[in-house]
């Protein structure tokens, strides 16, 4: 179900941003720029593993909290305790999806030059649209890779600081 899920958010995404590359309805030039998406996955990537470092120092907390908390109730207490697995799972898939997009855009930036040059005439303005529209959708889905980090921290923060 969860493979299911992130097809269909890449693909809603990859067919929102091919519309807004064919209709051109913002200014999405600065987005696609490799130089722009290189230094912003980079900068993501950096601050990512920066709240991941931060994230797995409270799982020995969280831990404590789960096991006082729950003591008298050992079912509750043991599946509580194993969603702190699934959670570091979901943290790392996000940074691991920021690396393979950072993979993505130095890639497209250097096979951009001999996919352009090959002699397809009236299909290299349709190439640069499939391209535009997949830098596109890398920086989309990038933002709610970070997100998500970021509504992941402030939940593991709570929890911690009120319990």
């Amino acid at each position: 179900m969860k493979t299911f899920k992130l097809i269909f958010i890449i693909l809603i995404t990859l067919s929102l941003s091919y519309y807004i590359v064919l209709s051109d309805v913002v200014s999405y030039h600065y987005f696609i720029e490799t130089n722009f998406l290189f230094t912003f996955l980079g900068v993501f990537i950096g601050f990512a593993l920066t709240l991941y470092t931060y994230l797995t120092s409270m799982f020995e907390n969280m831990k404590k909290i789960i096991k006082t908390k729950h003591a008298q109730d050992i079912s509750i207490r043991d599946e509580k305790l194993d969603l702190l697995p699934l959670l570091h799972i979901e943290i790392k898939e996000n940074i691991i999806f920021l690396i393979y997009a950072l993979v993505f855009v130095v890639l497209a930036a250097v096979l951009n030059k001999p996919i352009m040059n090959i002699d397809l005439c009236r299909f290299n303005i349709e190439i640069l649209d499939v391209t535009n529209a997949l830098m596109l959708t890398v920086f989309f889905l990038s933002i709610l890779a970070l997100i998500d980090l970021v509504r992941t921290s402030f939940t593991i923060s709570d929890f911690v600081i009120k319990n």
